[in-house]
């Protein structure tokens, strides 16, 4: 089964090799990234002179070195558009220096990089490590030969720093695959909690004399009213067309997206394909309503995330829900611009759904979902290992998180790292932001080779040292930090090889058709009641047997 798993692979990604053979260059060429931002050029620089000349320096302290010579090690990872990757960055230079690793960073595009990742594994033709930015890779090409099986190494002797999350997360058992483990997790870092949440402009609220809604019905009363006072607004933008639409809201209406439409229902205690249930219609509803009052921006479904940087940073909309940490982002850039100098931000509280519920989603803040895949061809796997488990020490989080020591950071007395003054000032009034603009120029945090990774920590930190917290960021995190009605995400349980394939097999064609369903319900197109035969269409195409192999697999967790 699992070979006919493979072949499926790849034969898949053969039209997109000869695709993409000539945009791409060849799957092992080197990345390439811009030169060291403000400051960066004050972090040792190493070329193939650099590595002779540490190699021979008797005075380099070679007691976290994983080889005696100096080796190159390439790994493919994905730029952000918040967070562009640099190949050769302070932090990526320090861990030459402290490992004796050059790390040659295969920099793809985000809107390319999961083409170009099925690419070179369908092909095999990979670099030493590459990003892993969900599961699904590891169902398909687990038992494919492509990774490096791991649990070999997961011990106190070979890997002590990784065994020590091991042990500390039993959840991460549910990476395995058929008892086998081939990507290492990232590991958050004293993460605070926040994710999807509603957005609107409070000072707007104020301005109108409107009540705070605290129901998803009064939210499109409000909005409406907004739009009333201004007609040139568009209410309500987004990012990335329908998908995430729907990821960002059905959960909180009283279904659930996921990343493909299956989800994990803390309510219920069971795997739920949102799509197929009637709880589904309420969410398309929702939706159509907010279309036709004129409260949704028309141009949802095809909306970028620079459009709706541009909107909501212009005055131009003034709610959003997504991401909600990016409101602290837009009132900075918004009171910038002449006559919204008092403009605010600021996330309300969960809003109650027609079915009496508050509920939402947190981004994890132990286990993010990231991994990293060895190549199991590699001719450095010793080096690579050695690398991986020190990137989860304290000494390799600390580079990897805060930059280059007496540079971007100094130690206090506690043996903590915390950034310097001079340093963070230069990036004070930086976009999108201070943090990201920082995060660039070392090459830090959870965005680029980080596997015990900050995100919220150092942002709070630096913004506590150039003066970009505000009394408004205390409000936010105030809101989210009392707010029950976040929960953790769920972690999906192992699949066997033939259960892999089954789910894939049955995604593939179900999402397909409801991609060409989804917008025809939410511009009014088609009434919500014709969706049951959609759900229709969903149970002939083995929806319900998709929905039983999770929650068997969950069932066997549970049990072990």
């Amino acid at each position: 089964m699992r070979k006919r798993t493979v072949k499926r692979a790849a034969r898949q990604t053969a039209a997109a090799v000869l695709a993409g053979c000539m945009l791409l260059g060849g799957c092992s060429g080197s990345g390439s990234g811009s030169g060291s931002g403000s400051g960066g050029g004050a972090a040792a620089t190493t070329g193939a002179a650099g590595s002779e000349a540490q190699t021979a320096d008797a005075d380099v302290d070679k007691s976290s070195w994983v080889s005696e010579e100096p080796v190159e090690i390439s790994i493919m990872m994905t730029d952000n558009a918040n967070q562009p990757l640099k190949q050769d960055a302070p932090s990526h230079e320090e861990i030459f220096k402290k490992t004796n690793v050059k790390l040659n960073i295969q920099i793809v595009p985000a809107n390319g990089y999961n083409e170009k990742k099925s690419i070179v594994l369908g092909t095999n033709n990979f670099p030493d490590i590459i990003y892993i930015p969900n599961t699904a890779d590891i169902v398909t090409y687990g038992e494919s030969g492509v990774f490096e099986p791991l649990l070999q190494y997961v011990n106190e002797e070979t890997m002590p720093n990784f065994y020590k999350f091991w042990e500390q997360y039993p959840e991460m058992k549910r990476y395995l695959l058929n008892d086998e483990l081939y990507v290492f997790p990232v590991v958050a870092r004293e993460e605070t909690a926040n994710g999807f949440g509603p957005v609107i402009r409070t000072d707007l609220l104020e301005k109108n004399n409107l009540e705070t809604p605290e129901t998803f019905d009064e939210l499109l009363d409000t909005l409406a009213k907004l739009k009333e006072a201004d007609p040139s607004i568009i209410p309500w933008t987004g990012r990335k067309g329908t998908t995430q639409l729907l990821k960002t809201t059905s959960y909180m209406l009283g279904s659930g997206y996921g990343n493909n439409g299956l989800y994990y229902d803390e309510d219920e205690k069971k795997y739920i394909f949102g799509p197929a249930s009637q709880n589904f219609k309420a969410v398309l509803d929702y939706l159509n309503r907010a279309y036709e009052m004129g409260v949704l921006d028309p141009e949802f479904a095809t909306t970028t995330a620079e459009q709706m940087d541009s909107k909501l940073a212009s005055g131009k909309s003034v709610f959003f829900l997504d991401n909600s940490g990016f409101s602290m982002n837009y009132t900075s850039m918004l009171r910038k611009v002449d006559g919204y100098e008092d403009a605010t931000f600021q996330i309300l509280p969960i809003l109650e759904n027609s079915f009496g519920q508050r509920r939402a989603q947190a981004y994890a803040t132990e286990l993010p979902g990231r991994f990293y895949a060895v190549n199991a061809s590699s001719e450095h796997k010793e080096e690579i290992i050695k690398l991986i488990d020190w990137l989860y020490s304290k000494e390799g989080s600390d580079i990897t998180n805060y930059g280059v020591e007496g540079y971007s950071f100094e130690y206090n007395e506690q043996g903590e790292p915390e950034f310097k003054e001079d340093y963070v000032m230069q990036f004070k009034d930086a976009q999108p932001s201070d943090y990201y603009a920082i995060y660039t120029d070392l090459g830090i945090t959870k965005l680029d080779l980080c596997l015990w990774a900050c995100n919220t920590k150092t942002w709070f930190e630096i913004q506590k040292i150039d003066g970009n917290w505000t009394e408004e960021s205390d409000e936010y995190w105030n809101i989210i930090a009392n707010d029950a009605a976040y929960v953790q995400p769920h972690i999906d349980p192992p699949l066997t090889s033939e259960e892999s394939e089954e789910v894939q097999d049955i995604l593939a064609d179900v999402n397909t058709m409801l991609e060409q369903e989804y917008n025809k319900y939410i511009m009014g197109e088609a009434e919500i009641d014709q969706w049951d035969s959609v759900i229709s269409q969903c149970e002939d195409m083995g929806i319900r047997r998709l929905e039983q192999i999770y929650n068997d697999a969950e069932a066997r967790v549970l049990q072990q």
